[in-house]
């Protein structure tokens, strides 16, 4: 049975893992110093969220699963043709400020459903704390992000 708990750690571990494959993508086309490392520590702190995520769904009693490899191809296909003609610092930026819009939104989704949804769970459960975290650091990585616009 999915716990709302569960499905927090789900959302937490694909996000993080898409971000990761998505930054991995668009890193070959980086040239500015600065940008690659602000890109990396992102990268970085998606691992320990998707650790924690694993961990959290562990004591669920369940296992995380990566991302479907066809939405995996299709991230990285559409990264591709975006970078095709324009890979500059600041297109790459507002690569990666969607990224994590996207991301903000579907764990705040998670949060929403788990918080109002048939079975509630209260906002002081581990996993919408990190939910929570993880929205707290794409919000950092935008403002990261938005001096290369």
């Amino acid at each position: 049975m999915n716990t709302p708990d569960a499905e927090m750690y789900s959302e937490i571990y694909r996000s993080a893992g898409m971000g990761t494959e998505s930054i991995l993508a668009l890193m070959p086309k980086v040239k500015n110093d600065m940008l690659k490392r602000d890109m990396t520590a992102q990268m970085n702190g998606y691992g320990d969220f998707r650790s924690r995520a694993e961990a959290g769904l562990a004591s669920c009693g369940r296992i995380a699963e990566d991302e479907k490899k066809s939405k995996v191809v299709a991230a990285k296909t559409g990264i591709a043709a975006e970078t095709m003609i324009d890979s500059s610092a600041s297109h790459i930026a507002e690569l990666m400020i969607r990224g994590s819009n996207a991301d903000i939104m579907s764990i705040t989704r998670a949060q929403n459903q788990a918080s109002h949804g048939e079975v509630r769970i209260s906002s002081e459960t581990e996993a919408y704390k990190l939910c929570s975290e993880l929205i707290a650091f794409e919000n950092d990585s935008i403002e990261r992000m938005r001096k290369y616009l």
